[in-house]
């Protein structure tokens, strides 16, 4: 065999016959699968189906990032045609295929990620072995970019692991680690880090020996069994599954065809890599996959730490933040204080006394324990975690922390007399941070010595879930401050997107007039199930009014009173909630908020009054531009877009992208949409404008468009060139 080095490939053989292809694609933090990493790979299959002594390939990766991260999503965005599309796919299809014929046995090396066309690499080779560590994680992501997996992974998958568990992790696009992917006999062994050279060595070895015997699933049940090795219960796995996704179906038509394509995998009259290859270029021209494109690019280059600081990474990692103080161990103290230590940091949690220090402890413990339970940690991985965290009462514990993230009470004479006392007992090169949802961190800032060095932290509730952190910068935070925070929550696996220091920052403040509105309505007599089930068809993960009962109606009281000033008209909204809170119905944690709820479960919805009457609901007047919306939806969704352009405007958020990401993130707001400014533009900001007039005139003040708006639609522009990918969209 011809062993001339490759630009991304070394291809080495050794003397018992085997040869080893590490990929290790230069100038990339991962591997990806490229144009030319596709032409040399297959330069190196020819050469391999001309062999006749090779007893083994082992695939593997020269990158400590992990195996391989799949296609380059650069060159699926840029692709121009429906011919491009298809040959792409055909090309990978025919690729993979041969390598699935090679007449030698194949062994996948998986650390870190492998994940898209790198599993689908995997599931065309023999034999699959995974590094057991946190950072391996496998899986079929695509769904999520609004596409299904097109190089036969709908094909092979389901065959190798059965068709249930090929379903979950191709409709949710879900990882799994190493020890689920044995379990699921999608790798054949899960090694552990201390033996992982070794092991796989001892792979080698058995494969060449011939001691390994097919992978096969550890079935836990008879219906598993049945439904997976039998047409009829692959029949009723698929109508089951398909009337969980019917009500999605409309937004993210990839479920459908992923659905479909699974089934044609066992199904011998229909050639399932022809229908897996033409529904990925038919999904791809769609609006949804588009805008799941463009969120995924927006979350790349929200990452960076360009994007956010002039500020040179190299001065960051001269000053790296190893160690972290927490200022209070409630709910969300505890949840940033574990997610930090698990992330590797030194974290120290201080509370004001004992009792609540006890507390605090209790709610530590019981998040990892959670998190062992998840990641199926052993009892030492646990113990390590919990020794990465101290608990303190005495101020000298953080003396010599990097970063200290208060989260004490939302107030913010209290939060200030913590930042006071907190200046004078860390080090002079230690970042204050508040996690303030809304309350002014620049007047925090002032009772310390050292404001260039304060910022926000704004986590979202419950910490380990919520992928958003909001840094939030003063007119005095520095470039240095910002970018080494914002590496930090990077370092935390969280998607930063700096605000400036507005009363709500980004989320809060444009997420407020539409539950407020929500209320409004609820108030009116809209019915407060339709309410909620209106904005569920629109794609929200929940309605406002349920959202609101498990925020806390206490909690939106609080921050409905940081935005009254700037916020218009919103007087009856905070009546509303002071009458709730009087009353003692604060939602879930009640059971009686805009729902009752019987032990944590959603009962029957609450007749919602103001002024201790109930009126009839205000006729919604039809006469608006087509927008696709619903009355309710227009009457919920518009003051999203006006918050959301007045941000814009103001500069709380400097790009639209941004805005957006922030929006989906945050809230849930519908991704298939991209977000509610690229939803103005997909509608037509005159169109909007038109009907947020009309808005205006029916229900008042608070729906007065922005100047921002009115100038736009002036200049016949929009927020976002037509074209968002540099190729323009599919023809």
């Amino acid at each position: 065999m011809n062993l001339s080095p490759y630009k991304n490939f070394r291809v080495d053989e050794d003397t018992r016959g085997v040869t080893t292809i590490e990929l290790d694609v230069p100038d990339r933090p991962m591997n990806v699968l490229t144009k030319i990493v596709m032409d040399e790979l297959e330069q190196i299959v020819s050469e391999l189906e001309q062999s006749t002594h090779l007893r083994l390939v082992v695939i593997r990766s020269g990158k400590e990032s992990g195996f391989l991260a799949g296609a380059d999503v650069n060159v699926i965005a840029s692709i121009g045609s429906d011919t491009e599309a298809d040959s792409l796919i055909r090309a990978g299809q025919d690729l993979f295929a041969r390598i699935e014929s090679l007449p030698m046995p194949k062994l996948v090396v998986i650390h870190g990620v492998c994940l898209g066309g790198g599993l689908e690499l995997a599931l065309a080779c023999n034999y699959r072995i995974a590094r057991d560590n946190s950072s391996t994680q496998i899986g079929l992501p695509e769904i999520k970019l609004g596409v299904i997996p097109g190089w036969g992974g709908t094909q092979r998958l389901p065959k190798l692991v059965g068709m249930s568990t090929a379903l979950s992790m191709i409709l949710k696009g879900d990882l799994v680690d190493a020890r689920k992917a044995a379990k699921a006999g999608l790798v054949d062994r899960a090694i552990a880090p201390e033996q992982w050279e070794t092991g796989v060595d001892q792979m080698i070895e058995d494969i060449l020996a011939n001691r390994v015997v097919a992978c096969s699933q550890e079935r836990t049940s008879v219906w598993q069994r049945v439904a997976d090795g039998t047409r009829l219960g692959r029949w009723l796995t698929c109508k089951h599954v398909r009337k969980s996704i019917a009500t999605k179906i409309n937004h993210y038509p990839a479920l459908d065809s992923a659905l479909r394509a699974v089934e044609f995998a066992f199904d011998s009259r229909v050639n399932g890599y022809t229908f897996e290859r033409e529904k990925f270029v038919e999904l791809l021209k769609t609006t949804t996959s588009r805008n799941l494109l463009s969120l995924f690019f927006s979350r790349e280059k929200s990452r960076q730490l360009k994007t956010w600081s002039n500020y040179t990474s190299s001065l960051v990692h001269d000053e790296p933040i190893r160690k972290i103080g927490v200022v209070g161990a409630g709910a969300m103290g505890a949840g940033i204080g574990q997610l930090a230590a698990y992330r590797g940091f030194e974290v120290v949690l201080k509370e004001v006394n004992e009792a609540a220090l006890e507390a605090g402890r209790q709610r530590v413990e019981s998040l990892v324990n959670e998190l062992a339970k998840r990641n199926h940690m052993n009892a030492a991985s646990r113990a390590e975690l919990m020794n990465r965290m101290r608990f303190s009462c005495d101020e000298d514990s953080l003396a010599d922390a990097d970063l200290v993230i208060e989260a004490v009470v939302e107030r913010e004479d209290v939060k200030s007399e913590v930042f006071r006392s907190l200046d004078k007992a860390v080090k002079k090169s230690a970042i204050l941070s508040s996690n303030t949802s809304s309350l002014s961190v620049t007047r925090m800032a002032e009772s310390t010595k050292r404001p260039e060095m304060v910022a926000g932290l704004h986590f979202f509730n419950p910490v380990h879930r919520m992928e958003l952190v909001e840094v939030v910068r003063t007119g005095d935070s520095n470039d240095a401050t910002i970018s080494r925070l914002v590496a930090f929550v990077r370092a935390l696996g969280k998607t930063p997107i700096v605000t400036s220091d507005s009363p709500g920052f980004l989320v809060n403040r444009v997420l407020f007039p539409y539950l407020g509105e929500a209320v409004v309505m609820a108030s009116e007599g809209f019915d407060v199930e339709q309410i909620d089930s209106e904005i569920r068809r629109f794609g929200m993960p929940m309605g406002p009014l349920e959202l609101l009962d498990q925020v806390g109606i206490d909690v939106a009281h609080h921050v409905s009173g940081s935005l009254e000033r700037i916020l218009p008209k919103v007087d009856s909204v905070i009546q509303t909630f002071g009458t709730m809170v009087a009353a003692g119905c604060l939602g879930k944690k009640t059971g009686q908020g805009f729902y009752r709820y019987t032990d944590g479960k959603k009962g029957k919805a609450c007749i919602v009054t103001q002024n201790g009457t109930r009126t009839l609901p205000i006729a919604l007047n039809d006469d608006f531009r087509y927008d696709s919306l619903t009355p309710i939806q227009r009457r919920l969704v518009y003051p999203v877009f006006a918050e959301a352009i007045r941000c814009l405007d103001e500069q709380v958020v400097i790009e639209p992208w941004a805005i957006d990401l922030g929006m989906v993130l945050g809230t849930g707001f519908s991704p298939h949409l991209g977000g509610p400014l690229r939803l103005v533009d997909s509608i037509s900001p005159d169109v909007v404008l038109t009907n947020m007039r009309r808005l205006q005139f029916l229900f008042g003040e608070r729906f007065e468009p922005p100047k921002y708006l009115i100038d736009l639609v002036k200049r016949g522009e929009t927020f976002f060139e037509v074209s968002h990918f540099p190729t323009g969209a599919l023809r």
